[in-house]
């Protein structure tokens, strides 16, 4: 089969690698459509892990081979399937924190997305391959991982119908969080360098949406909370400096959410003082629980998440690079991989 390898910084070539062997349980699955995400592009370009590194979590496909002993599923279904699977009953899947089990971060897909077929562990088989509902296309159902990391985030932060939440970065994750804020009745601000991005933001039902170049944004954010601040702050993109000179729009005992990485330099320098005299809250959200994944699915299903607009712009596997320099770029807002074509064959 073809699949993108990690073999250095910037380095994931295109090569015939063997189709993965099952055991018991387990599933293989053709992968129809996977997304290209912001940590895929700081894995490849940050040189932050040895190699092998698994790429590609944002998939949809069908499966091609079932395992012994697999009941649940056969062989042709239509699934989206999580690349990581938490134990249920350590300390932190007891306490809402799967992300941070160690069963989660040992556990992968094999070997990951960027290929033709991938190995579905029988844990993962179990708990985290989910079948996609009839007339829901492979693109939109590989959307549910990325929609159900930003249903993680919202959840967590618990902010109420009018209530106000300013984000920072409107790329997918921030279109997308908008998306389900305002479906909650809360009122976004949305601020991007890039007017593109802005406008695009604005089609989508986002109002508040600016540059921030207009030189208004303390008036704007004034104006929409009876000049308390906003509630939440939240970070889906930016530098340590701009977390820091943003907390002015936030009202005190508001909640700065960090919901995206930090390179290369992740290093901020806080006043202790002014986050406890004020009350402030910093929070974060990694990754999805099980049960944010079949919501997202069943969100998109439903179709009261529009994920048609991040599904534009695919790609055949030997346009990987590609792919990568038009995200990189800006070009697009979302990039999806289509494992099962190659080359010119894409287009047709």
């Amino acid at each position: 089969m073809k699949a993108i390898l990690y073999k250095a910084q910037r380095d994931t070539p295109l090569e015939e690698v063997p189709v993965p062997e099952l055991g018991p349980g387990e599933a293989l699955i053709a992968v129809e459509a996977c997304g290209l995400c912001g940590t895929d592009i700081v894995k490849i370009e940050g040189a932050t892990r040895k190699p092998p590194v698994h790429l590609g979590h944002e998939l949809a496909g069908r499966i091609a081979q079932l395992g012994a002993g697999v009941k649940r599923f056969k062989k042709g279904d239509r699934v989206v399937v999580a690349h990581h699977v938490p134990c249920f009953e350590c300390h932190y899947c007891r306490r809402g924190q799967e992300s941070m089990c160690r069963e989660f971060k040992n556990t992968n897909l094999d070997p990951g997305g960027f290929a033709q077929f991938t190995r579905v562990s029988a844990r993962h088989v179990e708990h985290v391959m989910l079948p996609i509902p009839a007339k829901l296309g492979y693109a939109q159902a590989a959307m549910t991982e990325p929609l159900a990391c930003c249903l993680r985030n919202v959840r967590r932060m618990n902010l109420q119908e009018g209530d106000c939440a300013a984000i920072i970065g409107l790329g997918f994750i921030g279109v997308m969080t908008a998306q389900l804020l305002q479906r909650a009745g809360v009122t976004v601000v949305g601020v991007d360098l890039d007017p593109t991005r802005v406008r695009f933001a604005q089609k989508l039902g986002i109002e508040h949406a600016y540059t921030g170049r207009e030189g208004r944004m303390d008036q704007i954010l004034a104006s929409v909370t009876e000049a308390r601040g906003a509630d939440a702050l939240i970070f889906t993109a930016g530098t340590p400096e701009l977390v820091i000179e943003k907390l002015s729009w936030l009202r005190d005992g508001g909640i700065v959410n960090v919901f995206a990485s930090f390179h290369p330099n992740p290093i901020a320098r806080l006043d202790l003082n002014a986050i406890y005299h004020r009350e402030l809250t910093f929070m974060s959200s990694y990754s999805p629980e099980v049960k944010d994944l079949k919501d997202a699915l069943s969100l998109i299903a439903k179709g009261e998440i529009d994920v048609s607009s991040y599904t534009r712009d695919a790609f055949p596997l030997s346009d990987f690079a590609e792919a990568m320099r038009q995200v990189r770029g800006r070009e697009v807002l979302k990039a999806i991989l289509l494992p099962q074509k190659v080359g010119a064959e894409a287009a047709r």
